[in-house]
């Protein structure tokens, strides 16, 4: 995944650059938190990258032209042939660049544009800040990897200024939906597995976890992300793999996965006396980068696997 088409000042790239992204819904009191951290920002030494998806992102893009800061509009389908009077300026002027990776032939946007819009830009960045993300969304989909990662919406220190006393919109505790109350905990060897739901009634997607000991303490946690398709597929190659193994055959290479997160892939490795099962998710980013989350599992623990989801398949109804 590359930029294909570039609009304005391409030596806005080479600066360093903060990428910008929020979920279409917001919590009440939102627009202070991001009202506050645009007030921060300076022609001379920032640079945002954003969308103009949500309403959030639109507002910020406008803000940032009428700020005057430089900036890099990341579009998710073709770029068009006209712009409003504000983008021409900041475009004559040298402080905007639009870039897409989409061809002509993507005429809107579409779930898979977004999301791939939203990776491309936060591989693109040397920081990323949201402003809110709700959670079960493609926004948390799309998140999950990068670790140079600021949450306006939990509150930064630089809102507390001397003498200035932050009030705290008030929040409705959300119910707790039927699937987000479903998990399974599955012990196979290394370490553990989860299986839950992330579901927000906006949103909703299944997650695989392997938690293991990380050196020196703590946990390191691998994560695998699906949508209801993808997972029945993901559940068809895991039966097709578990024969296979039973057969003592070879897992073939080419036994892949697709999903909007990254493609899955299978690999058997030999571990001692036994063989272990690599479960692998693979997002391609720009420049032939990659976000690769890997499951590990003995080849034994494939059928209480994959007995998880199936239970899972049986809760998550059309």
């Amino acid at each position: 995944m590359k930029i294909l088409s570039k609009l304005g000042n391409e030596a806005l790239m080479q600066r360093e650059k903060t990428a910008f992204v929020c979920s279409r819904k917001t919590p009440d009191g939102l627009e202070y938190l991001v009202g506050k951290w645009l007030l921060g920002l300076s022609p001379e030494h920032d640079c945002v990258m954003c969308g103009n998806q949500s309403p959030m992102e639109r507002a910020v893009f406008t803000t940032l032209l009428q700020r005057r800061i430089p900036s890099v509009l990341m579009l998710a389908e073709a770029m068009p042939a006209v712009f409003g009077d504000d983008v021409n300026e900041a475009l004559r002027e040298g402080r905007l660049l639009i870039a897409t990776h989409c061809d002509a032939g993507v005429h809107g946007v579409t779930v898979r544009s977004a999301f791939d819009r939203n990776v491309l830009m936060m591989s693109l960045a040397q920081k990323i800040v949201v402003g809110y993300c709700t959670k079960g969304g493609k926004l948390e989909r799309a998140l999950a990897g990068f670790d140079n990662v600021e949450h306006l919406e939990n509150g930064q220190p630089w809102l507390k200024m001397p003498g200035e006393v932050k009030s705290e919109p008030a929040r409705e505790e959300p119910k707790r939906s039927r699937l987000s109350q479903w998990s399974r905990r599955l012990r196979l060897g290394d370490g553990t597995i989860y299986l839950d739901f992330n579901d927000s009634g906006a949103e909703t997607y299944f997650k695989i976890t392997h938690g293991t000991a990380a050196d020196g303490g703590g946990c390191v946690r691998q994560k695998l992300f699906f949508d209801r398709k993808e997972l029945a597929a993901f559940r068809d190659a895991a039966v097709f793999v578990d024969g296979k193994l039973a057969k003592g055959e070879d897992v073939p290479a080419e036994l892949s996965v697709a999903s909007l997160s990254g493609d899955v892939t299978f690999g058997l490795v030999a571990r001692g006396d036994g063989r272990v099962l690599n479960i692998t998710q693979t997002k391609n980013l720009r420049g032939g980068g990659q976000r690769i989350n890997t499951v590990t599992l003995a080849a034994g623990g494939l059928p209480a696997l994959i007995k998880g989801v199936d239970e899972a398949l049986l809760e998550w109804k059309e």
